[in-house]
């Protein structure tokens, strides 16, 4: 991936795309399968993200109560484990996999995302504003624990998706995930296996 005064690069094995943002148009020549069409997506789309000042995150979200909740984690946190608790309990899904979160006049909010994990639903376009965000740690009894900042915020960096090698969007990577830990400190959630009553501790 490179970029330079409004133009876009985005290479890979199986993709080639040159994309002109300010003119709103581009060219892309890509193998014709959906893996191809995800990896170009999720370039772009946390490229796009990083420049506006979001960011695109690896976490479960959910939506409950018209504010989503988002869980960073990599693989084997549990976050597709949490989000089929939350989905039998009631709440909404917004991907058990990548979120979407972007700052906005009134705060920080969740998008709907196109990219799941095991759930591998459609989801919705949709957007909610944030309500928590909650490193997840499995444990026998539910429990909401104060996090430390530098804690969550290694641990939001090394969810953090970006494709990039550039020093400027490597800062505004750091940028973002620091202005979002600041707006919406986190806090730790433990949570078991077998139960969704974590729902009622989050809000």
């Amino acid at each position: 991936m490179e970029s330079a005064a409004g133009r876009l690069e985005l290479r890979r094995g199986d993709f080639n795309a040159e994309i002109f943002s300010g003119a709103g148009r581009g060219k892309a020549a890509a193998a014709p399968n959906e893996q191809c069409l995800d990896a170009f997506l999720r370039s772009l789309i946390s490229w796009n993200l990083l420049e506006s000042g979001g960011l695109m995150l690896h976490s479960s979200g959910i939506a409950l109560g018209g504010k989503a909740y988002v869980f960073p984690g990599k693989s084997g946190a549990g976050k597709s484990t949490l989000a089929k608790l939350a989905l039998k309990a009631g709440a909404e899904v917004i991907s058990d996999e990548i979120n979407l979160l972007r700052p906005g006049p009134r705060g920080w909010r969740v998008y709907g995302s196109p990219f799941w994990g095991e759930m591998r639903a459609g989801g919705r376009q949709a957007n909610w504003p944030l309500g928590g965000i909650f490193l997840l740690k499995k444990a026998a009894a539910t429990s909401v624990l104060p996090c430390a900042p530098g804690e969550a915020f290694r641990t939001v960096m090394r969810c953090l998706v970006n494709f990039s090698r550039s020093a400027e969007v490597s800062a505004a990577a750091l940028l973002a995930a620091g202005r979002l830990l600041a707006a919406v400190p986190a806090r730790r959630l433990g949570f078991s296996k077998d139960s969704a009553d974590f729902l009622e501790l989050i809000g």
